[in-house]
């Protein structure tokens, strides 16, 4: 019964690689690293706007600081039960 390729498992220093895909480690790292990097830009690009977004947001409300101040009154009132 063969296994693939190899019929006689005696002689191992002969054989070369006998992985999947043998010869395209080069071509995978490249596209890896090409998305890998892609992924980051995009990353990157999204979380910019969705801080811009969030800035926005806090200028609409008056501030960070005025929304500080909210928040720490709540967080009193809460603590204190008013």
């Amino acid at each position: 019964m063969s296994t693939g390729l190899v019929d006689n498992w005696l002689n191992l220093d002969t054989f070369g690689a006998i992985y999947p895909f043998v010869g395209t480690e080069g071509l995978l790292t490249i596209l890896g690293l090409v998305f890998w990097f892609g992924w980051h830009v995009w990353q990157h690009k999204k979380e910019s706007a969705e801080f811009e977004a969030d800035l926005e947001n806090i200028k609409k409300q008056g501030g960070p600081g005025k929304i500080l101040d909210k928040e720490a009154s709540r967080e009193v009132s809460d603590s204190v039960g008013g």
